[in-house]
């Protein structure tokens, strides 16, 4: 039978539950028998038993007349094999058997009531792990590494802001969270939590629909994780912040033993032509996302996220085995329920795929159609490869300097000399670090052998990140100087290294300051805003003929002229009268906005310049109204 996702895009799939009875529907082409099986207790070994009868598009259907709110359920296929619903929208403990909600009662007091609209070109990201981010002692947080550790406000450790509190006063408009749907990589009962060895990021999906039971401090009740995710949601959401979830359609956790493969054999996964799976996510399988069902089962459960627990966007993992096409429908639908909300991921995998290359996204494929992508380049480019010694322009290495104007113009093509991959600057998600490889701190810490001028070099990285156009990123901790003891892959590794560490935010309170002044200032500039071609090239310009260790631009906004001078060089450079006139271009007075440890309002003469400092961000402003 040959068919579209257009042909099956509004079947309900998965179960559908009223009060006086509840609808099953499941993909299964070339099985020939489904029962259902229905309990009141996922651990009973007996269980009802219902036959399914097989409809169009190779559909299974049935339908209980009865309110089975509270029960769970599973599919027997041909007798042999018990498997859950792949649409799965609750679950029981461990994923053991799908569960059923009535979610009408899994809603908190004003659900959805405070959700903020913001633009996404206003868009500063921070990404964190809900466990990571409060499960230290330290965080003062009573429901630590919880849902609900993420809604307590007014914590704080000796006298400094943590958890929620800690993000209101950074200033960041985005959370985007560590997977939050349910994968299959850890236990979820309470007692194991703090186990060392029951930790993993969550890339290893299991139910795409379902929350993921071990933040929740009852994972045994199926609406008890959908109410506290909710309630966390809109508790970021009163504070001011948009909500992004990580997701992971790429791959499985299960190969040949998952439900989709048990449901549908050689339909939901891409297969070599030996008839071995394809491996691009280099862990064993990769998602057939182009095959109709397996496109629905993507857009679907995007939907499901925002129509019932109200996400502003998504950030997708080896978002290169994503076939194009699927974004472009999934952006479409998405928009039409929320236009604000943003999408992002990475424009690379993990193996070699079977996937067409025209068909996988890759930087450049991103290219005016609405979404955006990690800029590598730029990343490099500010601190050197990932996990090794390399330098980047922070740490001395000035051929980059070309490369870090790319960046800073949002890696359009902005002239002969800066040639970018994006059509627009909202394109770009320019980023220094994130969860992979050595944090920031780390990498800095081995790419450099003289550690004096560390902490001004990690703040040049993040003025140059926050001063540049495209959307700003950051890692949890990366404000304050978190190190992870340089482990470069923590995927699985104890809350001692994964953790956060609260007391790094005392001891480096200063550099989170200037970050928190950063963001502020990106803010109120409003410049980095712009993110067409044209409104950048009238409002940007860089300086020529400067050393490469200095890199400086000019931006003309609203009857302000700001000016920007990043000096890499671990001396001061002098500021005689050619930089003044390349610089600056007249005698004038400025207001000088930060010094090297943060914000400052201070006048001067532009001849009165005697230097910039070594490792530094130098803003001035000129206009009729400053308001900073």
């Amino acid at each position: 039978m040959t068919y579209t996702y257009d042909d099956i895009k509004d079947i309900k799939l998965g179960e559908n539950y009223t009060k006086n009875y509840t609808e099953f529907r499941i993909f299964a082409p070339g099985r020939k028998k489904i029962d259902l099986l229905i309990t009141d207790d996922y651990r009973k070994v007996r269980k009802e038993k219902f036959s399914m009868v097989k409809t169009e598009f190779d559909i299974f259907y049935c339908k209980i007349e009865r309110d089975l709110d509270g029960f769970f359920y599973s599919y027997l296929v041909e007798d042999k094999y018990e498997v859950t619903d792949p649409y799965s929208k609750a679950s029981s403990i461990n994923s053991l058997m799908s569960a059923i909600v009535d979610f009408d009662k899994t809603n908190p007091k004003n659900f959805k009531k405070f959700s903020p609209k913001i633009c996404e070109n206003e868009a500063v990201i921070y990404e964190l792990n809900v466990k990571d981010f409060t499960a230290n002692k330290n965080s003062n947080v009573k429901n630590r590494g919880k849902f609900l550790g993420l809604c307590e406000e007014d914590n704080e450790f000796d006298g400094k802001k943590t958890g929620l509190s800690h993000l209101k006063e950074l200033g960041v408009t985005h959370v985007q969270l560590l997977p939050v749907y349910d994968f299959i990589s850890t236990f979820e009962e309470n007692e194991k939590f703090f186990d060392d060895d029951n930790y993993n990021w969550g890339y290893d999906p299991e139910l795409y629909f379902n929350v993921e039971g071990s933040y929740a401090t009852n994972p045994y009740e199926p609406k008890n994780r959908i109410f506290e995710f909710k309630k966390m949601v809109n508790k970021i959401h009163e504070a001011g912040m948009n909500v992004v979830m990580d997701v992971v359609y790429n791959h499985t956790f299960k190969t040949s033993d998952s439900n989709l493969e048990i449901l549908a054999p050689s339909y939901y996964y891409r297969k070599n032509p030996d008839g071995s799976f394809s491996n691009g996510s280099g862990v064993g399988n990769e998602i057939k996302s182009e095959n109709p069902f397996a496109r629905k089962l993507i857009i679907d459960s995007l939907k499901h996220w925002v129509l019932e627990y109200d996400i502003d966007g998504f950030r997708f993992d080896l978002m290169a085995l994503i076939d194009i096409d699927t974004m472009k429908i999934a952006i479409k639908e998405l928009k039409k329920i929320k236009p604000y909300l943003i999408i992002y991921g990475e424009p690379w995998m993990g193996g070699d795929s079977v996937l067409p290359r025209e068909k996988q996204i890759l930087t450049g494929s991103q290219r005016s159609n609405g979404f955006g992508v990690f800029n590598d380049s730029f990343r490099n480019a500010i601190k050197g490869d990932n996990d090794g010694y390399g330098k980047g322009f922070i740490q001395g290495n000035f051929t980059l300097k070309n490369q870090i104007e790319i960046g800073i113009s949002g890696s359009i093509d902005f002239d002969d000399k800066r040639k970018g991959f994006a059509d627009n600057a909202s394109e770009t998600i320019n980023y220094f670090a994130c969860h992979d490889n050595l944090n920031y701190f780390d990498k800095l810490k081995i790419s450099l052998t003289d550690h004096d001028d560390l902490e001004y070099i990690s703040r040049l990285g993040f003025a140059i990140l926050f001063l540049s156009f495209g959307k700003p990123f950051i890692y949890e901790g990366t404000e304050f100087n978190n190190s992870k003891s340089n482990n470069s892959n923590s995927y699985n590794l104890p809350l001692s290294i994964n953790g956060i560490d609260w007391k790094d935010k005392i001891d480096n309170f200063e550099t989170f300051t200037f970050v928190k002044d950063l963001i502020f200032l990106r803010k109120k500039l409003e410049v980095f805003q712009l993110v067409k071609k044209d409104d950048l090239r009238k409002a940007l310009t860089f300086v020529e003929d400067l050393e490469d260790n200095l890199i400086a631009y000019n931006i003309c906004f609203k009857n302000k002229k700001i000016y920007v001078v990043f000096n890499g060089l671990k001396d001061d450079v002098e500021v005689d009268d050619f930089k003044r006139k390349k610089i600056f271009g007249e005698e004038i007075s400025l207001v000088k906005i930060f010094d090297k440890k943060g914000k400052i309002n201070k006048k001067i003469k532009v001849s009165e310049l005697d230097y910039f400092s070594k490792h530094s961000v130098n803003v001035y402003i000129r206009g009729e109204n400053y308001g900073l």
